[in-house]
C-alpha cells in the first residue's frame, strides 16, 4: 500500500538519486539555518545542518562513514555508528523495496499515536541488528514518521505535506529531532534522478591528510 501511494513499484525502482534542500529558523532574529539530503543508488547517503554558524555533517559513501562535528572536526565512524550510518544509506535508498533479498526483517507492530492522530507502525531489522520504526498514515499509506539511531544520536522524523516530483511523493515538510536539537524544514527544493557526483559522499582530503589504506596498513 505504501509503494503504490508513493508512486507504485515501477516509478519508485527507477530512482536513482533523491535531492532535498529545504530551511527552518531559530528564532525571529536568527539567520535561517538549512537542510541537505542526498541519497544516490545503491548506498550513498548524505545530510548536513547548518544553524548559527556550525555545520552538522553525516555521510556513508558506501564503504565508509563519516561526520562533521559542532567544532568542525571531521572523522570517520567505526563500529555500531558506522553500521546505524550504513543502514540508513540502505532504507533511503531501497525505499522499503525488496527487504527480503537484502536480507531485512520486517514486523507489524500495531496502531500508534503520531502527533495525536492513528498510525500504522512497522520495525525493521537489519543483518546488522540496526533498527528502524517507521509509522504510516492508516489513509493515504504515506510515511508520517521514522526513528532510528544514527551514528549514535537518536533520530525522530516527521513528514508532512507530500508533492509529486517526477511521479514519487516527497514530503516537503520536515520536522527533524536530533537528540535534543529540533528542526522545523520547509523545503524549499526537491529533485529526483539529478545528476549527484560521488565527491559529495566522499571523506573531505582538503581539510585533513589522506588517510592510509588501513588493510594493507595491518598487513604490513
Amino acid at each position: 500500500q505504501y509503494l503504490k501511494a508513493a508512486g507504485g513499484n515501477k516509478a519508485i525502482s527507477r530512482i536513482r538519486t533523491v535531492s532535498i534542500d529545504g530551511t527552518f529558523n531559530n528564532g525571529a532574529e536568527a539567520k535561517p539555518g538549512t537542510f541537505t539530503f542526498r541519497a544516490k543508488q545503491p548506498n550513498r547517503y548524505y545530510t548536513e545542518i547548518q544553524s548559527e554558524g556550525k555545520t552538522l555533517i553525516e555521510s556513508y559513501n558506501g564503504k565508509s562513514a563519516w561526520h562533521q562535528a559542532e567544532n568542525g572536526e571531521i572523522g570517520t565512524f567505526l563500529g555500531p555508528q558506522a553500521l546505524e550510518l550504513e543502514a540508513a544509506a540502505q532504507y533511503y535508498n531501497a525505499r522499503l523495496q525488496g527487504l527480503a533479498k537484502r536480507k531485512i526483517g520486517v514486523a507489524f507492530k500495531g496502531h500508534a499515536q503520531v502527533r495525536g492522530r492513528d498510525a500504522l507502525q512497522v520495525e525493521l531489522t537489519y543483518p546488522t541488528g540496526v533498527r528502524w520504526e517507521v509509522y504510516f498514515d492508516p489513509q493515504t499509506h504515506l510515511i508520517v514518521e521514522e526513528k532510528a539511531t544514527i551514528a549514535g544520536i537518536p533520530r525522530d522524523i516527521l513528514y508532512d505535506d507530500y508533492r509529486i516530483v517526477d511521479g514519487v511523493k516527497l514530503p516537503y515538510k520536515l520536522e527533524v529531532h536530533r537528540g535534543n536539537d529540533v528542526y522545523a524544514v520547509n523545503v524549499t527544493r526537491a529533485a529526483v534522478n539529478e545528476t549527484v557526483g560521488e565527491r559529495v559522499f566522499d571523506f573531505p582530503k582538503k581539510s585533513q591528510v589522506q588517510l592510509p589504506d588501513l588493510k594493507k596498513l595491518f598487513e604490513e
